[in-house]
């Protein structure tokens, strides 16, 4: 992994929070996305992914 991200990543924990715990959270989240997103369109690339998401997000949080 990058060190650029690693510190990215570390700058986001909190005291007593664990990179890995972190990580490990991230991983199951993704494999969760990706589940609902294979029911949508196969042909997506990681980065189409990624903005899907991003703009799903930023949908949900605008409507609250």
């Amino acid at each position: 992994m990058e060190q650029e991200l690693l510190d990215e990543l570390d700058s986001t924990l909190s005291y007593g929070d664990s990179r890995s715990g972190w990580v490990r959270d991230a991983i199951k989240l993704k494999l969760e996305v990706l589940e609902e997103i294979e029911e949508l369109d196969t042909e997506m690339t990681d980065e189409e992914r990624r903005e899907f998401v991003v703009e799903a997000v930023r949908e949900a949080v605008d409507e609250e």
